[in-house]
């Protein structure tokens, strides 16, 4: 037997605060993706390196929130979303074994192969966290 949601005052308001903190990390993914880009334009490999790091602390911080916190959240309130929340997910953990690949590359020398790479997954990246802003958008619309 499916229950429909029962109506939560200030919940959609909560939402927000947390679609708002998401899109926020979204951002500052983006900024470190920058630095090292960057770096690697300076053929800085340490540097690179470290900005490579920050970016996978701050992947796995991220990540894990959504996954561990959010993610349930959400599924509790709307049990029909649980298959995108699944999907995106699966993307969390195929998105990090690409950035293991990516350390690899840095960690071997090889700058320009790990700028290549870099740029197509931080595509892939940018594809899924749009889908994830629009997912949370629709479920807090007319929160005021």
């Amino acid at each position: 037997m499916t229950r429909s949601p029962r109506p939560q005052p200030g919940l959609r308001m909560r939402m927000r605060g947390g679609a708002r903190r998401i899109s926020s990390q979204h951002r500052q993914l983006d900024a470190l993706y920058g630095r090292i880009l960057a770096a690697i334009a300076r053929s800085a490999r340490g540097d690179a390196a470290d900005a490579l790091e920050r970016f996978v602390d701050a992947w796995d911080a991220h990540t894990g929130l959504e996954d561990s916190f959010y993610f349930p959240a959400l599924r509790s309130l709307r049990p029909a979303i649980a298959p995108q929340l699944q999907t995106f997910s699966a993307d969390h953990r195929r998105l990090r074994k690409a950035l293991r690949a990516i350390e690899a590359r840095l960690a071997a020398g090889e700058l320009e192969a790990t700028g290549v790479m870099l740029v197509e997954l931080v595509g892939e990246i940018a594809h899924h966290e749009k889908g994830e802003e629009k997912l949370v958008a629709e479920l807090t619309a007319g929160a005021e």
